[in-house]
This record gives structure tokens, C-alpha cells and sequence, in this order.
């Protein structure tokens, strides 16, 4: 696929930082374990590469032509409902015994490594070996419905729910400072040993 005025290499980049595939026809991994991911996959990544021509063209038209500029804008991508309930797994599994603070911290950690773009938290939470809570999944081990009903039962479920809806909005807080990844607190690992510590919250410590 190539967009007047990007150029392939930038089309290139969108393509390896989506985790389904441009191609027709061709079925991603991600999107079979989601089970419903499919019916918005082709809109999402057209999504992002229009957003990167958009980018790119009006500052090109600028330079090389006097035509009229073309402005458009992008709807504001929802969950489903299925994409919900798999995030709200993630936080439930990862952080229940942490609060509310800790449920929103995590929610943050899924925010900041999607890029603040609510059409990449489930496939964030879904990547293998990302949340430990979900690696039973990832590894092939259970269901995602499994698990997520395992999450159901949980007292902090719709609490969850909630701080999923509510971290697609731009007024998010973040208070973890930016981070990127957590660990328990104590827990030695040589991962982050090259990151910044940004927050310690519940049992757990926050890293960019």
C-alpha cells in the first residue's frame, strides 16, 4: 500500500509497528487469539497510515505546489467490547491487590507502550511474555476466555472496566511519570538495569 507523498520506507515502519498484517487475505496470529480483532484490523492500519500521510503531504503540497490543501480528520477509534474485558483482564490479573492506584498504574504502563492509542491496548496486553498474568495465554496454555472470566469473578472488575474506558480519553493522568514496564518491588532483574526508576506504587516499582 503507498499513499502519495509518503514514502514506502515510512509505510515500511507502519507495517512493522502493527501487529496484524497490510496484506490481504493473509490472517494475523494476534488477531486469531482475540477472536474478533479481524473486522477492525484492515480499518486500523489504514488509520495509522493516513494519519502518517497527513503528516507528511501538507508540508510537501507547501513546498513543491500552490494547489488547494485537503484537510481531514480521523473518527476517534472505540473498544469493543471483547478488546475492553482483554485489557481489564490484564489489570485485574497483574494489579488487584494493588488498589485503585495500582489498577491505574498498570493501565498507564498499557497506555504509555501503545503510544496513548487505544486501538493498540489489546494488542499490547497480548504480546508473549509482556504481562506475566497473561502468559498462560500467550503461551497457549488456556483461553483468553478463561481467563478474562477468571477476572469476572474479581471484586475490582468493573472498577477495571472503568479505567479501561476511562484511559482512551486524552485526559488521562499518568502516575507513573512516563513508565514503561514494572517489576515487583525488590524483585532484581537484569532488565532494568538500563531503565529509570519513575514511581513506586503498591508492590510495585515503575521503569522508562
Amino acid at each position: 500500500m503507498h499513499l502519495p507523498g509518503l514514502e514506502p520506507d515510512t509505510v515500511a515502519d507502519a507495517k512493522r509497528f502493527l501487529p496484524w498484517r497490510f496484506a490481504a487475505g493473509r490472517a494475523s496470529p494476534t488477531n486469531e487469539k482475540l477472536g474478533v480483532m479481524s473486522a477492525h484490523s484492515k480499518f486500523c492500519a489504514l488509520a495509522i497510515v493516513l494519519a502518517l500521510w497527513a503528516a507528511v503531504v501538507p508540508a510537501r503540497a507547501t513546498e513543491h505546489s500552490d494547489g488547494p490543501m485537503v484537510h481531514f480528520s480521523i473518527p476517534e477509534y472505540k473498544l469493543t467490547q471483547i478488546e475492553r474485558e482483554t485489557v481489564a483482564a490484564c489489570l485485574v490479573l497483574e494489579a488487584a491487590n494493588q488498589g485503585d492506584v495500582g489498577l491505574r498504574a498498570v493501565m498507564s504502563v498499557i497506555r504509555n507502550r501503545a503510544n496513548m492509542r487505544p486501538l493498540l491496548f489489546p494488542l499490547t496486553v497480548l504480546r508473549v511474555k509482556q504481562f506475566s498474568a497473561l502468559n498462560p495465554y500467550t503461551s497457549g496454555q488456556v483461553s483468553l476466555w478463561r481467563l478474562i472470566q477468571r477476572a469476572k469473578q474479581d471484586a475490582t472488575w468493573p472498577n477495571a472496566l472503568a479505567i479501561v474506558d476511562e484511559a482512551t480519553c486524552a485526559a488521562w493522568v499518568d502516575q507513573t511519570a512516563g513508565a514503561t514496564h514494572y517489576t515487583r518491588t525488590g524483585e532484581r532483574t537484569a532488565w532494568t538495569r538500563t531503565l529509570h526508576t519513575t514511581a513506586r506504587i503498591g508492590d510495585h516499582t515503575y521503569y522508562r
